[in-house]
């Protein structure tokens, strides 16, 4: 009578059963062994954008520099926003642009500190999440 025998063993190399265990567990190994290395990774650089008011009372100033994520200066239109007296939402008040150094200056009018309690500037850089400067609160302390 002849035996049947599915993975017989052979001298000459792994068996069957070897083989098809060691395809099965090779993918999870690499899972487990990549998932931390990409867990560590570096977060992709981002756009920066830096502001500074300054001022007394009244009068203002205000300085933006606004650089894309390779740390190059972006030469794009952005928002000033007042927040209306008595009210708890922002307004675009101007929409000027950056030079192409990626700067943009000038002085806060009068009005603005007179009409409004805060003024921030909001950029929005395609492909990215809008930035948003802190609030200056108005008038100038």
């Amino acid at each position: 009578m002849t035996r049947y025998e599915p993975n017989p063993l052979s001298p000459s190399g792994p068996t069957r059963r070897a083989v098809l265990h060691s395809a099965w567990a090779a993918p999870v190994v690499l899972a487990a062994v990549a998932a931390p290395a990409a867990a560590a990774s570096t977060p992709a650089p981002k756009p920066t954008l830096y502001v500074s008011f300054s001022g007394s009372g009244n009068s203002g100033f205000v300085f933006v520099e606004l650089l894309g994520a390779d740390g190059k200066p972006l030469q794009q239109s952005f928002d000033i926003e007042g927040k209306p007296r008595g009210t708890d939402a922002w307004v675009t008040v101007f929409r000027p642009s950056t030079r192409a150094d990626g700067t943009f200056s000038s002085t806060i009018p009068s009005g603005i500190t007179q009409d409004y309690s805060a003024v921030r500037i909001v950029a929005t850089v395609p492909g990215y999440p809008t930035l948003v400067s802190q609030e200056q609160q108005l008038p100038f302390s």
